[in-house]
Order: C-alpha cells, then structure tokens, then sequence
C-alpha cells in the first residue's frame, strides 16, 4: 500500500514537471514570433522613407540620395550591352541604416524583400539622406555661376554616386556625353530647348566637362521623324546641344569655344558625314570653314542613346562661318547673309525662291532640261523685309551675271547700289566676269566634295553660301561654304557617270523630285571651271589628301569596331566599310576623268 503511494506522488510529479516545460516552450515560441514580427514592422517602415526620397529627387531643397536615383532609374535604363552588368548597382542599400539592431538578428529566419536582398555589395557609407546636410545655394544665383556640385544638387543628382555610375560605364575606348535634363524630361521638341546638365568624361583631362548648364533639343528634319513624338521616343534622333557660355567640346576647331554644338544621328549610319567632313577639312585646306567632329557614346538620364558624331553647329560665329553680327534691331541691307538652299524654308520666317532664269541647260552628261526653282533660307538675323528683297534680288542678278556670260557671252555687273549694268567695256570673258561677283575657289572645292560624295540634297537641302556687304569680313564675293549633312549620300554606282555636275536621273526626280544643283551644272559646262577642278584635283592627289581620308576612315572603323557593332539599331562597321570602298572606286574613277 505504501509502494503504490509512493508510486502514484512520483507520476504526479511527473505530470506536473511536463506541464511546466510545455508552458515555458510555449513561451519560447511566442517571443521568437513577436521579434519576427517587430522586424517585418520595421521593414515595412523603411518603405515609404525609401519612396519619399525618391519622389523628392527633383526638388532642390532635398537632393535624393544616388541609390534612390538609381531605382527610380531602373526601368528606363538601357546601357551598352557591355555595361548591362552593371545596370541595377544599388538597388538595395537605402534602407539599412534607418533598422534597428534587432531586425538584423532575425532576418535571416524570413525570405528577404525585394528591396533587402542579400545579394548587394555591402554598404560602404550612410545614406545620404541621414548623413548630409541641406547645400546652400546662394540666393539669385544662376545655374552657370554654381559650382558642379551645386548644380547636381539643385537636379536632386549625387555627385559622387553620378561619378561612381560613369565609371562603371566608361570601359570603351571612345568619349562618353552624359546628358541630365531638368526634372528627367524627355526632349521632344524642335524648337524649344530643355535644360540641362553636360558632362563629358572617358576622354583625356582636358576635354572633360563637369555638369556644365546648357539647354538641348531635337535638331533636324527626316532624321528627327519630322517631330513626331511618338517616332522621336521609339528611335535614335539627332541633337542640338547651346551651353549657357562659350564652351569647347572635345578639342574640335583647334579648341575653338561656342555655345551651340550638335550631336549628329543619322537612320542607318554616322560614317558618312564623318568621311564627308573629313574630305572637306582636306579639300578647304583650312581657308574656308566645315565642321569638325568626333565620334561619342551618348546617354541620357542613365538612357543609353548610342552612338553619335559629334560635330559644329553652322552659324554665324568668328569661328565658323565669320561674318559679321550686326546689332539688333538693324534694318540696313549693308550686312552679312548666310544662306541655305532648304527644301523647308516655308518653316523658316525669312526666305525667297529662285528661278534660276527660268533657263534651260545641257548638262556634261548630255541631258537637257529647264532648271527648277528653288527655296532659300537666311539663316542670319533680319529685322525688315528690306533686306529679304534686296538678297533675294541680289542672288537672282548673280545667277543671271554667270548665266549671261556663260550661254549668251554677255557681260554684266553692279553698280555701287547693286543694280546691274552693261560690263562689256570692262570683261571680255565669263571668267572674269563670274570671278569679280563669285568666289570661284569655293565653288570648285565644294563641288569636288559633293562630286564625291554624290550627295542628292546639294540642289535642295543643307546646301549653305555667304556673302557679305558690311565690308567687315572675307566674304566680299558670294561665297560656297559650310558643306552639311550627306546621310543621302555615296548612293548609286560609284563609276561611270557625274552626279554633283549633272541633273538627278529621272528614275528619282519622279520618285522625289528634281534636286539638282543649277549651280555646278552651269559651271561645269565650261571648259575653263571644268580645268580649275583637274587642277585642284591633281593637287590634291599629288599631296595624298583625298588617300588620307580613306586611311583614317578605315582605321577609325577598325579601332571602334566593337563601338560601332554595339550599336543597337543599325550602325554596323561593316556599313563604314562599305562606304569606305565605294568612296574608293569613286575617287579612282574621279582620277580617270581629271587626271
């Protein structure tokens, strides 16, 4: 009987033990839940912080942190495919240093959020939000009397997290043009420029340029989708880039400092202005002006563009088509004119037509036909219509000085007031004539590029002159200049036949109209022009100019080759070779005709 007592007071402390046990288990368990619970609340907190700081990244009060630059980026960023590694490089670091110590000690027991994952690189410094103070900004100041830092601050941009991202993406051999537009907008239009900030970087020291102020916009015609939105969003564009001061880019024009500057895009290639430009540097042999330019990678907000050429922009500027700039408001005729022969001149407010006569010319490859009249652009500054009537008078009466001399041997000139009048006691001879109103040096250079070229806009489009009555400049004589954009060109066969010189076949006039140029065609039905361009010719042959240019183009494609093939919709090396090797056979068919 005592046995069994004994024996039932042991079961019950048994019992008793194993419900002391269970109830601290169970105690164990709800602590574990609740810390797991108090680091999901935390978690949950840092959310909104993360998005505050995101949306503030426009304000200038409150500059947003990088890493939260970089996630609001992230959807839009499309960097060269050799950079795409690199492309999402701190998405996950804005948060940690706002949990407290404890959530760091459970949260290995939950799977980590999108915005926690354990993949980052460690986080090497705070946030910026928690770390730095407001910049100040000195009250009234304008964007291009701040500092860089000062003017990424007022964008909501980093400095030193901008800087870490350009190096990630600068592991290519050519220059990169990283462009940062107010409030992230989009550039769109064609007339009105956005504001921005310019940074120039993987080049050497001294071109590299640091946030510079300027505004950008779309420039250009059927290469900008005729400002079509919709077409500018989906496809690559050309630019107009115009700093707030005098500013030089990448050493072009022997470092010349302009505001305006462009970045050239075609459809389905930028070697062919490249070769252009470089023919014409040769040909010009510096007396007359054409565009410098180099090739870039461009981006903007962290958006890889692709590849562009920089280049000049044509204007009025002492260092490029140098005439001079008469005050405003000026209504005299007694100034400088730079033209453009624009099949949109009607979008332009000042321009004119001419009809060239109204004359009918045999071209050197036998054809005849009557010239068709032609819309020019004045591109300079014109404040009454006084001087549109007296340029556009003055252009007809130059047209019907050469065309007198040239096809009826009569000669003409002007009078002090720029009226013609009977020079036939004066000239006996069109080139005479011609020479004492026309810069016949000019004509002949630019029409050995365009006769290489082959370039269809050259009666139509992009097709630039100058000529100037202040007495301030060189351009005394109505002057060929400023030679610009050839994506329409080194089409057609290479051998056989003259393009620049003679009418468009009639398979494209009926296609996309007649685009000849009156110009070369009149002049080269001369014996006397057409013996001033072989002898311009064979200098340059003799001096391995035009063989220069080839031997660049060739070795340009090949050093960027991989440049070039990254390229995402279209510019292939492959392209620049074979319009090297047509430019080529044209140059060699050229020595058989001129040699």
């Amino acid at each position: 009987m005592k046995k069994r007592l004994i024996a039932l007071i042991l079961a019950a402390s048994f019992l008793l033990c194993s419900c002391n046990g269970d109830v601290q288990n169970s105690a164990v368990s709800s602590d574990e839940s609740s810390e797991v619970t108090s680091s999901s609340s935390v978690s949950e907190e840092s959310k909104p912080e993360s998005t505050t700081t995101t949306n503030s990244e426009s304000k200038a009060e409150t500059p947003a942190p990088e890493t939260s630059v970089t996630v609001t980026d992230e959807p839009e960023e499309t960097p060269a495919p050799e950079t795409t590694t690199t492309a999402k490089p701190e998405t996950t670091t804005t948060n940690t240093t706002t949990e407290k110590p404890a959530t760091t000690t459970t949260t290995t027991t939950q799977k980590p959020k999108p915005e926690t994952t354990t993949t980052a690189k460690p986080q090497t410094t705070p946030a910026v939000t928690t770390t730095k103070k407001p910049m100040e900004i000195p009250e009234g100041a304008e964007m291009s009397d701040l500092t860089p830092e000062q003017r990424y601050y007022v964008y909501g941009i980093d400095k030193e997290t901008q800087d870490a991202y350009y190096e990630k993406i600068s592991k290519i051999d050519l220059p990169i043009i990283h462009i940062s537009t107010e409030n992230k907008q989009h550039i769109l239009s064609r007339e009105d420029y956005v504001n921005c900030l310019v940074d120039m970087f993987n080049c050497s020291d001294e071109y590299k340029l640091d946030a510079e102020y300027a505004g950008i916009r779309i420039r250009g015609n059927s290469t900008a989708y005729y400002g079509d939105e919709k077409e500018v969003i989906k496809n690559q564009v050309p630019y107009r880039i115009k700093f707030d001061k005098k500013t030089n880019m990448m050493g072009l024009n022997d470092g010349a400092e302009c505001k305006s500057w462009v970045l050239l895009k075609s459809q389905w290639n930028v070697v062919p202005d490249f070769m252009a430009f470089k023919l014409a540097q040769e040909i010009m042999n510096g007396e007359y002006y054409s565009s410098d330019c180099t090739f870039v990678y461009v981006y903007v907000n962290k958006m890889f563009k692709g590849l562009y050429l920089l280049c000049e922009q044509n204007q009025i500027n002492k260092h490029r088509v140098d005439l001079p700039e008469h005050e405003e408001g000026y209504t005299g005729t007694d100034i400088g004119y730079f033209l453009e022969i624009d099949n949109y001149a009607a979008e332009n407010p000042f321009w004119f037509t001419m009809d060239y006569c109204g004359e009918t010319l045999t071209d050197l490859e036998g054809t005849t036909r009557q010239l068709v009249p032609a819309e020019y652009t004045i591109k300079n500054e014109i404040y009454s219509q006084e001087q549109v009537d007296f340029i556009s008078k003055y252009m007809s009466d130059i047209y019907k000085i050469m065309i007198q001399a040239i096809k009826y041997e009569k000669y003409y000139t002007f009078d002090e007031n720029y009226d013609l009048i009977d020079a036939s006691g004066i000239y006996d001879n069109a080139y005479d004539t011609i020479n004492a109103v026309v810069d016949i040096k000019s004509v002949v250079n630019m029409y050995i590029l365009y006769e290489i070229c082959h370039d269809y806009d050259c009666g139509e489009g992009s097709f630039y002159m100058a000529v100037d009555f202040s007495g301030q400049s060189s351009f005394k004589k109505l002057t060929f200049t400023a030679p610009w954009d050839f994506n329409w060109a080194y089409s057609d066969a290479s051998t056989g036949r003259y393009y620049a010189g003679a009418f468009n076949d009639m398979k494209f006039v009926n296609q996309y109209g007649d685009r000849t140029n009156p110009w070369f065609v009149l002049l080269m039905g001369t014996d006397w022009f057409t013996e001033l361009v072989k002898e311009k010719w064979t200098e340059l042959s003799n001096e391995g100019k035009i063989n220069n240019v080839i031997i660049l183009c060739n070795l340009t494609i090949k050093k960027y080759w991989d440049e070039f093939t990254i390229e995402r919709l279209g510019v292939y090396p492959e392209s620049g070779e074979s319009l090297v090797k047509w430019v080529t056979e044209r140059v060699n068919w050229l020595d058989t005709q001129w040699k």
